[in-house]
Formats: C-alpha cells, structure tokens, sequence
C-alpha cells in the first residue's frame, strides 16, 4: 500500500562518505527518506526540486554549500536548506542564513539540532 503521506526527502551532501551515512542513519531512524550526493554539482545533475531539504556542507571541493544554496534558489527549487560546517565563521553563518538557510550547524552535527530544525518548519 502506497503511504498517501510519504515523507519528505532530504538530500544530504557532503563530500566525506562519514558524513553522508551518519546523517543518511539519523534521518532514517526519524522517519524521514533521503538521498546522499558527494558534491553540489552531483545534486544539481539531479533534480534538486524533488527535495523538501538540502543538507549541505558549507566546504567542499568544487562548487561550495553557498554557491549551492544560491544556485537552488536561482533554479526556484522550494527546498529548505540546512548549512552545515566543521569552520564556522560569522561571516559564513551570516551569509547562509541571509540567503534563506533554515539553519546553520557546526560539525559535529547534534542530531537533536537537526532533527529539531526539519520538525520546526514542518
């Protein structure tokens, strides 16, 4: 039987496979589906409106989590994004969470953190 109200999908990047199937773990055991890209361009190459959430890191070779963030809304994706980074600097949260970014995070990731970002804007 076909759940009339799936869950929405979250797309986690992050160039460190660590990363990816921690959080990949964490959103399943929440309930919630989701998809894992190594790199920015790799979700882009998807559809990145099919997405509720984008997860990303902020550091990562090619394309940075701000430049995927800006290329998202660029598209007109109505995704919700979630910034995330083991180097914050005020300049780099600012810069997110102006752009649109639910949240900005610091790795190591606190799951109640995240999940409490996903459920508030449910």
């Amino acid at each position: 039987m076909t759940d009339p109200f799936p869950s929405p999908l979250v797309a986690v990047v992050d160039d460190d496979p660590g990363i990816r199937g921690s959080l990949n773990s964490l959103l399943r055991s929440a309930g919630l589906a989701s998809v894992s890209f190594e790199s920015a361009e790799a979700l882009l190459a998807d559809d990145p409106a099919r997405f509720a959430w984008v997860i990303t890191d902020l550091h990562m070779p090619g394309m940075t989590g701000l430049e995927l963030q800006a290329e998202i809304g660029r598209r007109g994706c109505d995704c919700e994004m979630i910034v995330m980074t083991a180097f914050p600097t005020r300049a780099s949260q600012s810069q997110a969470l102006g752009a649109g970014a639910r949240a900005f995070l610091t790795k190591p990731i606190d799951a109640d953190l995240l999940l409490e970002a996903i459920e508030g804007a449910a």
